[in-house]
């Protein structure tokens, strides 16, 4: 394919991509979505109107990282050109992602492989259904982290880990989930240098890069009122414990067996999700819950940090594109399947990385396809319905309710209706059957299979029989 045909056909599709997602965002499903999600983004450009730089401890529920702050400021500074309310073009932050997220994965597809499987899975991420419900419809942005993760990767293959610190600085300062490519980040880094590919000074040189990105991107945010009351008064000091309190509150913020995803967790419990979600009902048991004396937010998180910590001392060692590509993949795909505590959308920053690695035989297509529908499902499930949610105490052996989830979550300003945002409402019964349910999550641990295979092959192990 000659390089004229790859940029016409990337441009086409790019422009498809785009013209379905707007089609959808801001005619079929204007001022739609999930409509405290769409309308927490609005109240955080209230509260940055309202209070410049400090917004965080006014609005304890603004709980997204600085990057995402600036991005707002961005929004709100575009609505004023066209002297429209930010609200009206908030999904802006998922879509645009989306298009330039295709234009990385056609360019990566091109340089490992071929411009063909470039292109094949640019189309793959554009169309398949999962990215255009999450940002047109849904109205989130996990596309907007993403990007910087995947160009993060793509950049210490290249052994350019300056501009990958920086770039994976910018992914945690986006939305927290950035931080997850530190393992691969630090373990192929640190092979560089003990192979001899970099030089010991290239670490400096990183670490520093990285804390300059953090302090242009922090410092003008008053962070502390995350950080510890000691410490918050302290420049620069304040700010990077205050992120992290704002992680660890994050972290901490839905300590459940499962916040919708439809994972290995949404079949346990004494009252497994997946056996009363058909009556539009949600029991959120805290991951509190023990199996064989063991809380499952130890089980689901050794299981996690098994794959994490395998795919790091593999990448250590051997640290071929291919094999860094689909460490990738596997450690993506373990952390919507194997953890407590995750949420249904947290699959849907997998499939940039699947559309690279699966873009080269049919079957791997045609399982990126089927995977995409199953956790679409999963979202519809979540969203184009009403879902009583309930948070279940597990401290004592018989549970009882403490509290409907839109009370445990502090909020301010404005609901939807003051922005006049509307929940999606489409036909939803099939995607909480139970059967339904089972067969997603057999898709999805499916999936991580089928990922962990390819990283085995690709690594050349040789697994003890």
């Amino acid at each position: 394919m000659t390089k004229k045909r790859f940029w016409i056909s990337l441009a086409v599709l790019l422009v498809v991509g785009l013209v379905l997602r707007v089609w959808l965002g801001f005619f079929v499903f204007r001022n739609q979505g999930f409509a405290w999600d769409v309308a927490a983004f609005g109240n955080w450009i209230d509260n940055i109107d309202e209070n410049g730089l400090s917004p965080y401890g006014p609005d304890p529920g603004f709980n997204y990282p600085p990057m995402f702050a600036d991005l707002l400021v961005a929004i709100k500074w575009l609505a004023g050109i066209f002297h429209i309310h930010p609200i009206t073009l908030i999904k802006l932050l998922g879509i645009l992602p989306d298009i330039a997220l295709a234009a990385v994965i056609a360019l990566a597809g091109r340089k490992w492989f071929t411009a063909r499987n470039g292109l094949i899975g640019a189309a793959l991420y554009l169309f398949i259904p999962i990215t255009w419900y999450d940002s047109a419809v849904w109205g989130q942005v996990d596309s907007l982290a993403m990007l910087p993760m995947l160009l993060s990767v793509w950049l210490i293959i290249d052994r350019k880990p300056e501009w990958a610190l920086v770039l994976f600085t910018v992914a945690v300062l986006t939305k927290p989930q950035g931080a997850l490519i530190i393992f691969i980040l630090a373990p192929v880094l640190i092979g560089q240098i003990f192979a001899k590919e970099l030089r010991w000074s290239r670490l400096a040189t990183s670490i520093g890069a990285a804390f300059i990105t953090f302090l242009v991107i922090c410092i003008p945010w008053d962070m502390e009122s995350y950080a510890p009351r000691s410490l918050a008064g302290i420049p620069v000091i304040g700010d990077i414990f205050g992120l992290v309190g704002q992680y660890v509150y994050n972290a901490n913020y839905f300590h459940v067996l499962t916040a919708n995803a439809y994972n290995i967790w949404v079949l346990g419990g004494r009252i497994p999700l997946a056996h009363i979600i058909p009556d539009d009902d949600a029991i959120w048991i805290g991951d509190k819950y023990q199996i064989f004396g063991i809380p499952a937010q130890f089980i689901g998180m050794g299981l996690f940090l098994i794959v994490a910590g395998t795919v790091a001392a593999v990448l250590f060692k051997k640290r071929e594109p291919i094999q860094i590509l689909t460490g990738l993949a596997l450690l993506l795909v373990a952390f919507f399947v194997l953890p407590t505590r995750v949420h249904e959308r947290y699959l849907v920053q997998a499939f940039a990385i699947l559309a690279v690695i699966w873009s080269t035989k049919l079957w791997q297509r045609l399982t990126l396809v089927v995977v995409s529908i199953a956790n679409t499902v999963n979202l519809h499930a979540i969203l184009a319905k009403d879902l009583d949610v309930q948070n279940m105490s597990v401290e004592a052996r018989d549970p009882g309710f403490v509290t409907g989830v839109a009370d445990a979550i502090p909020f301010e300003g404005k609901g939807p209706e003051g922005f006049g945002i509307r929940w999606v409402r489409l036909p939803a019964d099939f995607a909480r059957e139970e059967w339904v349910i089972w067969l997603v999550v057999a898709i999805h641990v499916a999936a991580l299979v089928i990922v962990a295979r390819d990283f085995i092959k690709a690594s050349k192990l040789r697994v003890l029989k």
